[in-house]
């Protein structure tokens, strides 16, 4: 699709691959940019002179100049898009599995990825002697959202979790103890090997590495 450059235009409004909407420089157009129509006209919006409120003027000695972006461009555009998001860690977790926990986590991974961009967006934006203040506010908040996700998963695994130290627990695993302990009799070990068997378990339990791997597997899930 071509439009009508009127003389004396030097910038177009346009919308860039990051969705920004600015008055680009009609000779530094980009292929990824796409021009913004005005609703009513279906004309380009174009700017006279230095940047500030579009001209009025009267086209005068027009010249052609094509939109930036084909259909067939748009929509690969938009399969890519489309693709990233599919292969996004927490879109995926979400879509698959809506109640798993690493929905938390991969959350946690994102804000943290994106504190550490605005981090490095931060030192350049220092290094160029340029207002650091919004970059930092973005990331306080950027490390907020992470300390709050991360205490609702802690808070989301400790509703889930079992407490291996509680009263209750060590009445069911006394109980299950006994039901292993009447198999062993009703199989018909002799009482010296159940005995045996017991005394190991016992030995094994009492140690600490087993209590610590035993949480590691309930917070695995």
């Amino acid at each position: 699709m071509t439009w009508t450059i009127p003389q004396g235009a030097n910038r177009i409004k346009v919308e860039d691959e990051n969705g920004q909407v600015l008055w680009r420089k009609i000779p530094q157009m980009l292929d990824t940019d796409v021009v913004v129509l005005n609703p009513k006209t279906n004309e380009p919006y174009f700017m006279f002179g230095s940047s500030g409120r579009p001209s009025k003027n009267t086209p005068q000695k027009p010249i052609q100049v094509a939109q930036s972006q084909s259909n067939s461009q748009v929509k690969a555009k938009e399969k890519s898009k489309d693709k990233h998001i599919r292969r996004d860690p927490v879109f995926r977790v979400a879509n698959e599995q809506p109640d798993s926990g690493d929905i938390l986590t991969n959350v946690i991974k994102g804000l943290a990825e994106e504190s550490a961009s605005l981090s490095y967006e931060r030192r350049e934006a220092e290094r160029k002697g340029e207002s650091t203040s919004s970059i930092s506010l973005r990331r306080v908040n950027a490390l907020k959202a992470v300390g709050e996700v991360w205490l609702k998963k802690k808070e989301v695994l400790s509703a889930k979790s079992i407490d291996l130290e509680s009263h209750a627990f060590r009445i069911v695993f006394g109980h299950i103890a006994e039901t292993f302990r009447k198999s062993c009799d009703e199989a018909g070990l002799r009482p010296e090997m159940t005995e045996s068997v017991f005394a190991n378990f016992g030995k094994i339990v009492d140690e600490p590495e087993w209590m610590a791997d035993a949480k590691a597997k309930i917070e695995k899930g």
